[in-house]
């Protein structure tokens, strides 16, 4: 069960990367607030306006994620990260302040924040989201709020076959001593998207059980 935001009924989001995992979780929970989603891209946003009307709200949670050495990763492999995680965002907001957009919610990730192996491809899409919403919450500010969630872990089926291998040791290092669920990822993005937020502007909100502050760089790999 999450919260009720009652300014949140009768509102319209698009939500990317709703087909599963924290996206999904996302979505459906803005369902149940009363508010009237959209699952999309940018392809399909022009569809999401026909169907909605105005977007107050747009949730980026799509993205991908895979590991490998920096002499394993292409252009190619290195675009589609940038392409998906990051550049989507940037196009989907430009489009949608034509929509009336009030607030925008990215998903980043803890990986954006510090050094782990494999990651560099990945941790650079997410560095650089982080960087472009602190930078659009200036320029956007006051008529559209800009913030971001960083997720740690969090079981996922995109992280199902890592967590399997690195879980118990994650759980044993991190402060609550447990990997993080869609839930706790969902309850944050409420409140962002909610009126109770409204004072919150260009913030990172970190979803990862305390594990930037206790997690040593490189103990644990993801491959």
């Amino acid at each position: 069960m999450f919260p009720t935001y009652p300014d949140l009924n009768g509102r319209t989001a698009l939500v990317t990367g709703a087909s599963s995992g924290i996206g999904r979780g996302i979505a459906l929970a803005l369902e149940t607030q009363g508010m009237r989603v959209g699952a999309g891209c940018i392809e399909l946003v022009n569809a999401a306006r026909a169907a909605l009307g105005n977007i107050d709200l747009l949730v980026h949670s799509a993205g991908i994620f895979n590991a490998g050495a920096i002499e394993e990763i292409t252009s190619e492999k290195l675009e589609e990260m940038f392409r998906v995680n990051t550049y989507s965002a940037f196009y989907l907001v430009r489009e949608l302040l034509q929509a009336g957009l009030k607030n925008v919610v990215l998903i980043g990730s803890t990986a954006g924040q510090r050094g782990e192996q494999g990651h560099s491809h990945y941790a650079a899409s997410k560095g650089a989201l982080q960087s472009m919403m602190m930078s659009l919450a200036v320029e956007l500010a006051p008529r559209v709020r800009v913030n971001l969630v960083s997720p740690g872990w969090i079981r996922t089926p995109m992280a199902e076959e890592a967590l399997k291998r690195i879980g118990p040791a994650l759980e044993g290092m991190k402060p609550n001593r447990r990997v993080g669920e869609v839930e706790d990822v969902v309850n944050a993005v409420l409140y962002l998207a909610s009126a109770a937020a409204s004072h919150l502007i260009g913030q990172d909100i970190g979803v990862s059980g305390g594990a930037l502050l206790v997690v040593p760089r490189g103990q644990v790999k993801p491959t």
